[in-house]
């Protein structure tokens, strides 16, 4: 009877490792948010004093909170910049918007990139690079060469296949333009370090996609704007997060010189909080390329749930995006 108890306790440790040893290994279907543009509304009645609309980011945060994203993406406009109905300098603002995430997502990895509000009161990024570079350098991003705390790319823990690049394009000397140049330099290296899905997000747009015309977005530049598109066809690029127009919208992009099996999805997510806008549709110059609405939301905030699969099966998406919803 001893021996036999010996030999079952020594099969349920030997089980036990093992359950251990598999519960360590990643999963293989993870998620991870996207969302942007919680500025206030100084055209409101009542403006909040921190450039935040304070009730919807918290919500917003809350939801992730629960939800438990790997990390979340901030495509920009995280406040509205200094105007004469904003009390607090930008620096103030960016403080409160920190404290404000802390609380209600401790611990939530976040990848912020600038959008135009950002520039309000500090057009050389100086105030941003003291708010949100060291938290940067903590999550160990490779930045652009020259754009430190600004573009740069991100490699995912535990998901070595994966990768997320952010864009700045408000550099005061070529405003709605990305750097190109860093740009094809992070994707060589990362393809080198042997990633498969690289996500690519930014605050404006490559084309309108319902509210900021052509000047607004980067569609401001149309030959740089179509070498950006290259590279991320080039190099199987197939997610662009963007925010800028207040709502939410899915765009799949194509064009006639493109693979047919290719097509580019912007996917703007501008629905963390800003005041809404109207949805004009696609309006503006096309330049060649086919613009299709395969989805839009109006006056509702959320965030975008993108969720990968490491090792999919035959007939198995590696990658989808939802939208959730958020109600006040």
């Amino acid at each position: 009877m001893k021996g036999t108890k010996n030999l079952f306790l020594s099969f349920a440790g030997a089980f036990a490792l093992l359950v251990i040893g598999i519960s360590d290994l990643p999963a293989a279907t993870w998620s991870f948010a996207v969302a942007g543009d919680d500025r206030t509304d100084v055209r409101a009645d009542k403006v909040d004093p921190a450039g935040i609309h304070t009730e919807a980011l918290a919500k917003l945060m809350q939801a992730l909170s629960t939800s438990k994203p790997a990390f979340l993406l901030f495509t920009g406009d995280l406040v509205y910049g200094e105007n004469i109905r904003i009390p607090k300098k930008i620096a103030e603002q960016f403080a409160d918007w920190k404290k404000l995430v802390a609380t209600n997502a401790p611990g939530l990895t976040i990848l912020p990139v600038r959008g135009n509000h950002e520039t309000l009161g500090d057009i050389e990024g100086t105030a941003w690079l003291a708010a949100f570079e060291p938290d940067l350098n903590s999550n160990k991003v490779s930045y652009f060469p020259g754009q430190k705390g600004f573009s740069y790319s991100y490699i995912v823990p535990g998901h070595p296949e994966t990768a997320a690049i952010a864009l700045d394009q408000y550099n005061p000397a070529a405003p709605h333009k990305v750097d190109l140049a860093g740009l094809e330099a992070a994707i060589k290296d990362l393809k080198a370090k042997s990633v498969k899905n690289i996500f690519v997000y930014a605050h404006e747009e490559a084309f309108t996609a319902g509210c900021h015309p052509d000047a607004d977005n980067m569609a401001a530049h149309p030959t740089d704007r179509d070498k950006f598109l290259e590279l991320l066809r080039t190099n199987g690029c197939e997610y662009f997060f963007v925010g800028h127009d207040h709502f939410y919208d899915w765009m799949e992009i194509r064009n006639w010189r493109w693979p047919a099996d290719y097509a580019l999805n912007q996917i703007v997510a501008g629905t963390a909080g800003a005041p809404f806008y109207p949805d004009k549709t696609y309006f503006g110059a096309h330049d060649g390329y086919e613009l299709i609405r395969i989805d839009h939301r109006q006056n509702t905030y959320g965030y975008l749930q993108v969720t990968v699969n490491d090792d999919p099966k035959p007939g198995e998406k590696a990658v989808s995006v939802n939208f959730v919803p958020l109600a006040l």
